[in-house]
């Protein structure tokens, strides 16, 4: 229907059919097929010939005023419209938790930015079922972090292990177990702790089983370092976060003996081919991790194998 009201504002502009017919590059018996359709359709005339040219009668005055701002309305449209899905093919979307958003991506990020300065990457710190809904409802490309094993049993999703280590034990520089030779876990109870909302990820129950005292819940990590900072508060959180703590004097007090040795790296939906763009972030990722982290191990082959 644009396509008609767009002959018909030409054939107005021109006042001839002749002339608007090449200027739109259609033939004059389809120019005027339309113009009689259009015709048809308000059932009165729009236009009458004169020696001039084609002029427009009184009905196709009012056709021209309405049609001429619904033509450029539309037209406006479909360029915002192309404008967005550039911007979306153009786009990539990351979730992940505090240990990948603070101590593993920040570096993927600048290389990727050097590599492809034309993609924007955006991410998003989530706890792991907000991840889940994320690449769910396709709002995400990727998601990064620890991943419950019931999670993988459904076989929905396709998950590569690059990260696999003990939590650590963080503490301010001057805290007074640091002055200690040897620190038994009896010590550390001896304190009051952080919980944050990415310590024990997956599952928040771990938390409730162990005797720890924990004297402050925070939402994000930042909140949780300054927080830290001259107190005699311990946190327990990924080695990977131990550039960003030492920016706030804040040190690995030891490896935590009550973590598991958590396995954590990029998750996406089994069923959705990986974009160009996407690829080549997960080149770098994998590249970043192997070289800063070393590789994962045996565990790789005992899950599924991600897109490439």
């Amino acid at each position: 229907m644009l396509v008609d009201y767009q002959r018909f504002l030409a054939v107005a502009d021109r006042r001839n059919i002749s002339s608007a017919a090449d200027e739109l590059n259609v033939s004059q018996p389809a120019l005027s097929r339309t113009i009689r359709q259009l015709e048809d359709a308000f059932g009165t005339r729009l236009f009458r010939r004169t020696g001039s040219g084609m002029e427009l009668t009184e009905a196709g005055r009012t056709l021209y005023l309405y049609a001429s701002r619904a033509v450029r309305a539309l037209q406006s449209a479909q360029e915002e419209i192309g404008h967005f899905v550039e911007q979306q093919r153009l786009t990539l979307r990351v979730c992940c938790g505090d240990s990948w958003g603070y101590g593993v991506l920040p570096e993927v990020v600048n290389a990727f930015a050097a590599e492809a300065p034309e993609v924007t990457v955006q991410v998003d710190l989530l706890e792991h079922n907000a991840r889940l809904r994320g690449i769910e409802t396709r709002n995400y490309d990727l998601a990064f972090g620890i991943v419950a094993p019931e999670t993988l049993a459904t076989g929905r999703y396709v998950f590569e292990p690059l990260l696999q280590a003990p939590y650590d034990i963080y503490c301010d520089a001057a805290h007074p177990l640091l002055d200690r030779a040897k620190i038994a876990r009896a010590d550390l109870l001896d304190y009051h702790w952080i919980n944050h909302r990415f310590e024990y990820d997956f599952d928040p129950s771990l938390a409730l089983r162990t005797r720890r005292v924990f004297a402050r819940r925070s939402n994000t990590m930042l909140h949780a370092l300054e927080t830290m900072r001259g107190s005699q508060l311990l946190l327990s959180t990924a080695k990977t976060m131990a550039p960003i703590f030492q920016r706030f004097n804040l040190v690995p007090l030891m490896e935590d003996p009550e973590s598991p040795n958590f396995v954590s790296g990029i998750l996406c939906l089994s069923r959705v081919e990986l974009s160009s763009v996407t690829r080549r972030f997960l080149a770098l990722t994998r590249a970043s991790c192997l070289r800063r982290w070393g590789p994962v191990g045996e565990l790789r082959a005992a899950l599924p194998e991600a897109t490439p």
